[in-house]
């Protein structure tokens, strides 16, 4: 995996000046693995050019630290770094403490940008989720239907909107305008999620099921959504199956052939919709 150098992040129409917009934590306290090989690049320079103040920082989450930040994003945590085990057993991610102090913050107007992933990820992230009356399925997610055939793999899930998938009644998804709406999305593997509070923007259809994951993990539940978005106290949260959609990453396959995936997939309508989502989160 690597990040695709060619990726245009910029934008015609900012939404904030430079540097004035929200501040947006980049959570690398956790093994986060995207922020420690810098996966996150290409997210953080499309929302910098947006306007908002993206920063990385390794601190654990407490009341006092949570009040510098307007968005947190928590992508890709683990209790240990990636690939050294296949699986979260009794180890904790995040500590209790961190937990309700991340639920009070939002509950007093914050708001989070959080993801799940196939194993291990899922088991990782799950007590977090819990916490927002979200569950995760642990494995990972595939759908024998709603798949891009050309690529040819079935955790590859098409949402668009001869397929239904999508909620075109949900600004992320309807947009500011006409032209920010989203029509189709393509999600990257991943876990499906469960939020009965949660508006689903992403909804799996009956063809996806929850299959053991290439680590030996899974399969325990199934999700019915890929994205959620809601309301916590004055705060909100945008939980995520998937987390390849907010990168721009270019693939070596086995084949020696390359294969995209993230914000420049072509055909597909990632860019716009992490600046959607940003905008959902910073805007009353």
């Amino acid at each position: 995996m690597s990040n695709d150098t060619d990726f245009n992040f910029d934008i015609e129409k900012p939404t904030y000046e430079k540097d004035e917009g929200p501040k947006i934590l980049l959570d690398g306290a956790h093994h986060n693995f995207f922020i420690q090989w810098d996966f996150i690049k290409p997210f953080s320079d499309l929302a910098n050019a947006d306007g908002y103040q993206t920063i990385v920082d390794s601190l654990k989450f407490t009341p006092e630290y949570l009040k510098r930040f307007d968005i947190v994003m928590i992508i890709t945590a683990l209790p240990f770094h990636f690939t050294t085990k296949n699986e979260v057993t009794d180890e904790s991610t995040f500590s209790k403490d961190e937990i309700n102090s991340l639920y009070d913050w939002v509950n007093n107007g914050g708001s989070l940008l959080v993801f799940s992933e196939h194993a291990p990820f899922d088991q990782a992230i799950n007590p977090l989720l819990n916490r927002f009356g979200i569950e995760s399925s642990v494995g990972t997610t595939i759908d024998s239907l709603n798949y891009n055939k050309e690529i040819g793999r079935k955790g590859w899930i098409e949402f668009n909107k001869d397929n239904g998938l999508l909620n075109n009644g949900h600004p992320i998804i309807k947009g500011r305008t006409s032209t920010n709406q989203i029509n189709r999305l393509l999600t990257f593997g991943g876990s499906g999620l469960n939020g009965k509070n949660y508006t689903n923007l992403l909804r799996l259809s009956e063809s996806s099921e929850n299959v053991v994951h290439s680590t030996g993990v899974g399969p325990i539940g199934k999700g019915d959504s890929q994205a959620l978005a809601g309301n916590v106290g004055k705060g909100k949260v945008v939980a995520l199956g998937d987390s390849n959609g907010f990168t721009a990453m270019v693939f070596d396959q086995r084949d020696g052939t390359k294969q995209k995936a993230g914000m420049n997939l072509e055909n597909y309508d990632w860019k716009q919709f992490v600046l959607n989502t940003l905008y959902w989160l910073s805007n009353e």
